[in-house]
């Protein structure tokens, strides 16, 4: 996966997921001590069945959890442990809870799903990894076989339903976010990518696409109106552009910066 490197804003921000993490894992272990009245059910472990059940695994997944957010805390760069965290409640409450109990378990796969990909892991054999994803949190849902067929169908229900309105949003949101970009930047010619341009050039362009002609700019900037000629034709290459209605039809109305 790749190296990112966060500003901090960036790293703030992380910290107060953390931070917020931390709280609420602190609140999950006191209720759970508090129903449990402290003993946790040891005694009524007899089985995988029983563990997967039990408030052990669930203390266990807890102090887990409020170890990596404290780690996280203080190491936001280390934003995999984020995805570890998801995962890890997303597995118990997928296996053990089940999807038609508590949907938030397909939310916090997702999530995990989501910082594998901004870290780059589905970068490279793509096909295959989001298969074995796909395919993956179809298995874990038919664990919830065991509580009968109707849990199982109705976790692949909200599964489904819940997947399909994530990708929707997350499809109509970045193509939202896309187009206020294009929209925002689409108008905006910078020409500091000509570094063979001159600060002078610079301003001709500006002024000529503020429909000044030759003549007026000329006589502002000293100079006869061949020789700005001459020096456009070679602005106009250096831009890619052919002539000065060429110039005038491709960035009419853009805003010009150097």
């Amino acid at each position: 996966m790749r190296e990112i490197t966060y500003s901090k804003s960036a790293k703030n921000l992380i910290r107060f997921f953390c931070i917020n993490g931390i709280l609420v894992e602190l609140l999950c272990i006191l209720r759970l001590f508090l129903r449990s009245d402290f003993t946790l059910d040891i005694q009524e472990i007899t089985n995988l069945k029983t563990f997967l059940e039990s408030d052990l695994l669930t203390a266990i997944v807890d102090f887990v959890s409020l170890a990596f957010f404290i780690i996280l805390l203080f190491a936001p760069q280390h934003i995999s442990i984020f995805a570890l965290i998801s995962f890890l409640y997303s597995f118990k409450i997928i296996i053990v809870d089940t999807l038609a109990v508590n949907p938030l378990g397909q939310l916090l796969y997702f999530i995990g799903i989501s910082c594998l990909l901004f870290l780059g892991f589905y970068k490279t054999h793509r096909f295959l990894k989001i298969t074995f994803s796909i395919v993956f949190n179809m298995i874990l849902i038919g664990l919830s076989a065991r509580y009968g067929a109707l849990v199982c169908i109705n976790s692949y229900i909200v599964s489904l339903g819940y997947s399909l309105a994530i990708l929707v949003i997350v499809f109509f949101t970045t193509n939202f976010l896309h187009l206020v970009h294009v929209r925002k930047t689409a108008r905006i010619w910078d020409l500091s990518k000509y570094p063979d341009l001159t600060q002078r050039d610079k301003e001709w362009l500006k002024q000529i696409l503020d429909e000044r002609k030759y003549e007026e700019i000329a006589n502002d900037s000293g100079v006869t109106v061949g020789t700005l000629k001459n020096r456009m034709h070679q602005v106009y290459n250096v831009v890619g552009i052919e002539d000065r209605v060429s110039l005038i039809a491709t960035y009419g109305g853009y805003e010009v910066r150097f």
